[in-house]
């Protein structure tokens, strides 16, 4: 598995600042008191595109309501784990057993909020007939926000000596 090393954390923290610092002063303070909240929210979005994309994809292809949103989950969410870890919650951990702990977490944290999106798409696509694209796009926000709780206060909570 490829983990990304701390020169490439580096500059991508250095990206992130150079665009912050074109702002005026004050939003820069804002940025700065709400950045992993922010951080999130970006890279969720991105992890949404992912989601939807897969999904729509996957319809197109002729899958189902629950292959096309089980295809759609296994996308967003490896990318959402890479992602989240590195860049929003800036996790330093760097063990095999740390990883697979944090991946575990991650990935059951996200299976709750699967089957939470997969009851609801069945529920509004197959038993009440709404449109599949509208009911995918609604059920991302409600998942965004769980997914954010589990991934702050649970996997990625920072440890005491890093506070």
């Amino acid at each position: 598995m490829y983990v990304f090393r701390k020169d490439e954390l580096i500059l991508f923290e250095k990206f992130i600042h150079k665009i912050v610092g074109i702002f005026p002063e004050p939003l820069q303070k804002l940025y700065y008191k709400y950045e992993s909240g922010l951080l999130y929210i970006f890279f969720g979005a991105l992890t949404t595109v992912v989601s939807i994309a897969s999904q729509y994809i996957a319809l197109w292809l002729g899958a189902g309501t629950a292959l096309s949103t089980t295809i759609s989950w296994i996308c967003a969410v490896t990318f959402a784990f890479f992602v989240n870890k590195i860049c929003v919650f800036k996790d330093k951990s760097v063990t095999a057993k740390d990883w697979l702990r944090q991946a575990l977490q991650f990935y059951g944290a996200r299976l709750v909020s699967y089957f939470m999106e997969l009851g609801y798409m069945l529920l509004m696509v197959d038993v009440l007939g709404f449109d599949a694209y509208i009911m995918k796009l609604t059920a991302q926000v409600f998942i965004l926000v769980v997914n954010y709780l589990f991934s702050k206060f649970v996997i990625f909570r920072k440890k005491k000596e890093d506070d």
